[in-house]
């Protein structure tokens, strides 16, 4: 998070104090009613935080504070106090409306959990300075990504540190860098831990598997490129998906993981892994924010996997990409209010391959690419060609998003909804294993949509398109399917 955003986060939790502490004295948090069986930060606080907040709230993490010791919980009560009574923390982005999801009840807390916590944030209000400074809350246990019985743990990292730039003054950078897991027979994936170098500047990573038949060619374009990888818009620009045409680039788009802002860890269900022959080559695709600095960045990545003997059932990833097309606001003007113009800006800051994106997905989403319609709202529908499994469903916006949803075959009697984020926030983002999965097959249809506000841009007034860059926008659906 940027300096301005724990700046905020500070700012917040300051004057929440005053108006909590007078809630205490005159709604009956009396001391003896607070210190009534306080909970042992030891036994019963610690043991919370580590495993549902410290993921995030810890060193280089997103949120604006870490959770080291009981004393960076203590001086922080006013604010907890407030945030777990409204149910504001933990964040759980999707509606209740959504499907449950696997580990949904650890993302989250139980009554007896939040009232713990509760607790335990009201007797540091009235006995300040009661919190022993030094009482570690420790660091989260790797769970259900530890390897298990028969997984080997596949360690990778950047060969060096990259110290991002942007070209002709652009505030983002595309890095492609070349990893070799050194198999020496056919895998499976079947989990991935993530964790970006320089979180501050990291927007998202993806790893893109490469087959041996396209190692060559990758070699080629990073032998080429000077510096450490390549710069790489979209994609990693080598390999591709089923088919190499567009749309099998969307059915299979030949991820293995990914990392955005809130999600970094996931396992994948039992009796499924991503597969990864020998040979291949992973590309680590870093997109670097420069409008949070330009520090060296060493981003890594633990898998475990399996032998292809065991015979998972190979997951897949399908993109559901919507158009965006976003007028600049009433009684704004500039030159890059101009559609054409704005073309032309992506043009300069990603090369010509951008200049294709914001037409195709016009016509993939059966709109008219002559006649771009600008607006708020926007969707897509994508026909399924083949039996599948839909085995988990994320969504992705940049920071003009408000909202996102996933529905299969909607409009219909069996329609149903997969993902509902009703208040989109971009430093919250995951993957969500169903705890049931969907069979689906030719006939029916997913569609995502999105919602998005313009008055939520700040800087130069333009026309926001479908673009890689910050200050670009996205609707995209990501789902996880498997062959049945």
């Amino acid at each position: 998070m940027s300096s301005r955003g724990r700046l905020v986060a500070l700012v917040f939790a300051a004057s929440l104090a005053a108006v909590v502490c007078s809630a205490l004295v005159l709604g009956g948090g009396s001391p003896s009613a607070a210190t009534t069986a306080t909970p042992s930060f030891a036994r019963d606080v610690a043991p919370i935080v580590r495993e549902t907040c410290a993921g995030c709230h810890q060193d280089g993490g997103i949120a604006p504070f870490a959770f080291r010791t009981e004393r960076d919980l203590a001086s922080r009560a006013p604010a907890l106090v407030a945030a777990l009574e409204t149910k504001r923390m933990p964040p759980w982005p999707p509606s209740s409306r959504s499907p449950a999801y696997v580990g949904q009840a650890k993302r989250t807390l139980d009554t007896r959990e939040r009232e713990t916590l509760v607790r335990w944030a009201r007797s540091q209000l009235v006995r300040p300075g009661s919190a022993r400074r030094g009482t570690p809350v420790g660091k989260p246990s790797a769970g259900s990504l530890a390897p298990q019985a028969g997984e080997t743990r596949l360690e990778l990292a950047m060969p060096a540190a990259y110290r991002p730039s942007g070209a002709n003054g652009a505030t983002d950078d595309y890095r492609c860098f070349l990893l070799d897991p050194k198999l020496s027979s056919d895998a499976f994936v079947t989990s991935a831990r993530i964790a970006p170098g320089a979180s501050a500047l990291v927007h998202h990573v993806i790893l893109y598997r490469i087959g041996a038949s396209a190692v060559a060619q990758a070699n080629a374009v990073d032998g080429r490129t000077p510096g450490q990888g390549w710069t790489c818009f979209g994609g990693p620009g080598v390999g591709g998906g089923t088919g190499g045409s567009p749309r099998g680039l969307l059915d299979d788009a030949g991820w293995i993981a990914a990392w955005a802002p809130g999600w970094g860890s996931d396992r994948l269900r039992a009796g499924t892994g991503v597969a990864l022959p020998a040979g291949s080559r992973i590309v680590m695709q870093v997109h670097y924010n420069l409008l949070n600095g330009r520090q060296p960045d060493r981003s890594s990545a633990v898998l475990t996997t399996v032998p292809a003997t065991t015979g998972l059932t190979p997951v897949q990833t399908t993109l559901l990409p919507a158009p965006v097309e976003l007028a600049c606001r009433r009684g704004e003007s500039g030159k890059l209010c101009d559609r054409t113009a704005a073309v032309f800006d992506q043009v300069e800051r990603f090369g010509t391959d951008s200049a294709l994106v914001s037409s195709g997905l016009l016509l993939l989403c059966g709109r008219d690419a002559a006649r771009p319609v600008a607006s708020a709202v926007t969707s897509c529908d994508r026909p399924i060609s083949r039996p599948l499994t839909i085995q988990s469903v994320a969504g992705h916006m940049h920071l003009l998003g408000r909202s996102i949803r996933v529905d299969l075959n909607p409009g219909r009697p069996d329609a149903r909804l997969l993902l509902e984020i009703p208040r989109w926030s971009f430093h919250w983002q995951a993957s969500y294993l169903l705890e049931k999965p969907i069979g689906v097959g030719p006939g029916d249809t997913l569609r995502v949509t999105c919602r998005h506000d313009s008055g939520l841009r700040r800087g130069t007034p333009r026309y926001v398109l479908w673009g890689e860059g910050t200050t670009d926008e996205m609707c995209l659906g990501v789902v996880q399917v498997t062959p049945r």
